[in-house]
């Protein structure tokens, strides 16, 4: 790994041109199916990102009540994307779509008195859940009620490699009804540190944005 390092082609990123970022990038957004991708220094950064890109100050996420989002990240979610945060019970990390539907609320119709929900975060492998792993079809249903309730979803996937090997299905499959998607290399990767954001063009434009603001 030290010698990988020592002889990599490098660039200058904030530029765009460091050729081994680069490769990398495009190599988790082919993976995943994704239009692009974005290298950032940690797992924690990647989902503040997601999170920041597709929330505006005042609105609310959903997420598990064990999620690594919500216990682990220093409240990132008010501190640096002002939203509050609907915690659903699970089991062992994961949640229910019914669940998740009850959870969603929306500012319109509610008289100006609730937030609006729009991002719906998924956390698979569970962390608290001690390695749970979200069926194709729960998570597809999750992907869908979000859908369906005008909030984007977001895949929590620091160890999402984890359940790939452990269900045989695909990266792109897994991934694939996500709009955007963190993947921590240094899980079981093995990377010694990194975590890479896959969205959408824009998504991306916009998490280059707040990975310079955030430092």
């Amino acid at each position: 790994m030290r010698r990988a390092m020592a002889e990599a082609d490098v660039g200058d990123d904030v530029l765009g041109d460091d050729p081994t970022v680069i490769e990398l990038q495009n190599r988790l957004a082919s993976l995943t199916g994704k239009d692009a991708a974005l290298f950032v220094p940690s797992g924690t950064m990647s989902n503040a990102i997601a999170i920041r890109a597709q929330t505006n100050p005042g609105d609310e996420i959903v997420t598990e009540r064990h999620s690594h989002i919500y216990i682990y990240e220093g409240g990132g979610y008010a501190a640096l994307s002002g939203c509050s945060i609907a915690l659903v019970p699970g089991t062992r990390g994961i949640m229910r779509p019914e669940d998740v539907k009850s959870a969603i609320r929306k500012e319109d119709g509610s008289l100006g008195h609730y937030p609006n929900g729009s991002l719906v975060c998924v956390e698979n492998t569970s962390n608290r859940g001690g390695g749970a792993i979200y069926s194709q079809e729960t998570m597809d249903s999750i992907c869908k009620i979000a859908k369906d309730n005008n909030c984007n979803s977001h895949l929590d996937g620091a160890r999402m490699f984890n359940a790939v090997v452990a269900t045989g299905t695909s990266p792109e499959r897994m991934t694939r009804d996500f709009d955007t998607v963190s993947i921590c290399l240094s899980k079981g990767l093995g990377s010694p540190v990194g975590s890479v954001l896959v969205g959408s063009n824009e998504t991306i434009r916009l998490a280059h944005r707040w990975r310079k603001m955030f430092g």
